[in-house]
């Protein structure tokens, strides 16, 4: 087991963009004492951070209680049965993952299904296979099929609340092309 307890992660680039930095710091002893059933270890808990901030598939806007600091969950499907998930918040210019868990697959799809879901790009084909889900634009004729980039660059001038909820608010309008797992077996 690692004895590491702090651990800085390097973020992809669309949690950077919504977080304002490129890095969030975790303290791997107290997510495992949190979850001690989900993680065989502090290095499970960290090798599950890293997998799902690096290549999310799946960004919520998790701040619940509308406090005055930005928090995103971000989720990705981790084999067949399970998916992970990372809560992250940005308060006073500190990324921070303060909660990080495995759970069923089925969380994946209620969480695909959320109001505030953020867009993810993906440089995936028009279908492909994930883990036995099929991955699919809402667009059945293929065109344009996952590509979720922004037109405009939103860009970073600081870090206040206000323009925070402005980002999501341009990048909310302009959700058209979102992933929707469907349950299917392929052969």
């Amino acid at each position: 087991m690692s004895d590491k307890e702090l651990e800085i992660f390097e973020l992809c680039e669309r949690l950077s963009e919504l977080l304002g930095d490129k890095e969030a710091i975790a303290d791997l002893k107290k997510l495992y004492i949190n979850h001690p059933e989900m993680f065989k270890d502090m290095q499970d808990v960290s090798n599950t951070i890293k997998e799902v901030v690096k290549e999310p598939e799946i960004i919520v806007d998790a701040n619940r209680n509308k406090r005055d600091y930005e928090v995103i969950k971000a989720a990705k499907i981790i084999n067949d049965k399970k998916m992970a998930d990372v809560v992250i918040k940005n308060e006073s210019g500190i990324n921070e993952i303060f909660h990080a868990n495995k759970k069923r697959i089925k969380e994946f799809n209620r969480l695909n299904n959320k109001d505030n879901l953020l867009q993810v790009e993906t440089p995936t084909p028009p279908t492909h296979q994930l883990n036995g889900l099929e991955l699919m634009d809402k667009n059945p004729s293929g065109a344009n099929a996952l590509s979720a980039t922004a037109k405009k660059i939103i860009p970073q001038k600081d870090k206040s609340t206000n323009d925070f909820k402005t980002k999501l608010e341009e990048f909310n309008a302009k959700k058209t092309n979102v992933v929707k797992p469907i349950n299917k077996e392929f052969k």
